[in-house]
């Protein structure tokens, strides 16, 4: 295996890396790191930077970042392209992620954007970035709307 392919396989297994990091991991220079990242790009590899650190792009990535949300529960802000491709850009409280009809992976989260409790296809999920901030406990409507999703 080569360099740029090991820095790809880091990133997929560790989920976001600095250049530092990758650099330690892989023996080069940072400098190199960043050519390396630079070559991927150029090839179509989805590596994009982040405030953390390398991140791989695609769904792969949004379902790591998904995970980490639920597991720390964190808000989570994301790119969604709805059903027409139209984008926009939200807040949402993480509730539970399940597998759903035809393959796809669905996320149930409150959407602060809707002020409601939304499902979102993870195939149409551009981006996702886990944020500082704490879920608040559901309470009230929201438990009500999550409840009524899931079914309970």
């Amino acid at each position: 295996m080569d360099r740029r392919d090991a820095l790809v396989e880091e990133l997929r297994a560790r989920g976001q890396l600095s250049a530092r990091e990758l650099a330690s991991r892989l023996g080069v220079s940072r400098r190199t790191v960043i050519r390396d990242v630079a070559w991927l790009k150029d090839a179509g590899v989805p590596i994009r930077l982040d405030s953390g650190g390398y991140v791989l792009g695609g769904l792969e990535s949004v379902k790591r970042s998904v995970d980490r949300a639920l597991l720390g529960r964190r808000v989570l802000r994301i790119e969604y392209g709805d059903g027409r491709g139209e984008l926009t850009s939200r807040e949402v409280e993480p509730s539970v992620c399940l597998g759903g009809r035809g393959g796809h992976w669905y996320l149930v989260a409150w959407c602060r954007l809707r002020d409601d409790v939304r499902v979102f296809r993870l195939d149409r999920i551009v981006s996702a970035d886990v944020t500082g901030e704490r879920c608040p406990e559901p309470v009230g409507h929201r438990l009500a709307g999550l409840t009524g999703v899931l079914g309970g």
